[in-house]
């Protein structure tokens, strides 16, 4: 449905046990932008985008993917309805090359019976034109973090997903690699595809995202476009409440004064004593 968002949660709720992870979401993704995903950790972010890519199934409410209530039951079916995820730590297989690796994910489509040079030039172009440059034949234990990054998000682009959810991508990256990669999403976005960015890097969303869901405690605080907000706004509505500006501290240190003093200290453990 063209008029319909890329991705709709409604009235979603997960429970882990007693601790409940996400709490009645509702809120939309507008298909062709960069929508970001922030709150502190343990707020329920990368929950809701687990169920989303089939890693966990909602308890409560339902999902839409441009218009179409969907239950994936594994990521599998995630992928197949175009959704892609690089997660925060990522799933590779490091003995082998990286070439492989995107192999193994591709396994029974029809890209996986070409030849080998086939597949390899294939994927060679694509992330040229994307921008995504890494050495197919090396092993990925020998990749930089960064390359190994942009292989995710390449095993992403090759299943030519429309939908692609990074969790805390910038987290380990150089800046000149955050700017790189940010140039590169914006490109994706350009041509019509959605990304989802769970962050909680503010400067980072106000400098990317076309709009902001932020999360607290697993409940929707607030849904707005990133031109109409600010660092200081996000970080309230993250926190609950309102931030006073931080004192610089004192970097001086009393070399003369105790700090700590013990004395006639015992330790026991077994048939063993420390004093």
């Amino acid at each position: 449905m063209p008029n319909s968002p890329a991705v709709e949660f409604r009235h979603v709720s997960k429970s882990f046990g007693l601790c409940r992870s996400n709490i009645d979401l509702s809120f939309a993704i507008e298909r062709g932008h960069i929508h970001a995903l922030v709150g502190e950790n343990g707020a329920g972010k990368s929950t809701s985008m687990k169920i989303l890519f089939g890693l966990y199934q909602a308890d409560e409410g339902e999902v839409l993917v441009n218009g179409t209530a969907v239950c994936f039951s594994s990521p599998i079916e995630a992928m197949d309805r175009g959704i892609g995820m690089v997660h925060q730590h990522f799933m590779l297989a490091e003995p082998f090359t990286a070439l492989d690796n995107i192999l193994l994910q591709q396994k029974g489509s029809a890209f996986s019976i070409l030849p080998r040079n086939e597949q390899k030039h294939r994927l060679q172009a694509l992330a040229n034109k994307y921008g995504f440059e890494v050495d197919l034949s090396a092993k990925v234990e020998d990749l930089s973090v960064g390359e190994q990054q942009r292989l995710e998000i390449l095993k992403v682009l090759s299943q030519d997903s429309k939908i692609l959810i990074l969790d805390e991508p910038t987290a380990v990256l150089t800046p000149q690699e955050v700017q790189d990669l940010f140039k590169n999403l914006r490109a994706l976005r350009d041509e019509g595809r959605t990304i989802i960015i769970i962050t909680h890097k503010l400067k980072e969303v106000l400098s990317l995202s076309d709009r902001v869901t932020v999360m607290r405690a697993g409940k929707i605080v607030s849904n707005i476009k990133t031109s109409e907000t600010s660092i200081a706004e996000l970080a309230e509505l993250m926190v609950g409440h309102h931030l006073s500006a931080s004192r610089e501290r004192s970097t001086s240190i009393d070399f003369t004064k105790t700090v700590l003093t013990i004395e006639n200290l015992q330790a026991s453990k077994g048939v063993h004593h420390l004093e």
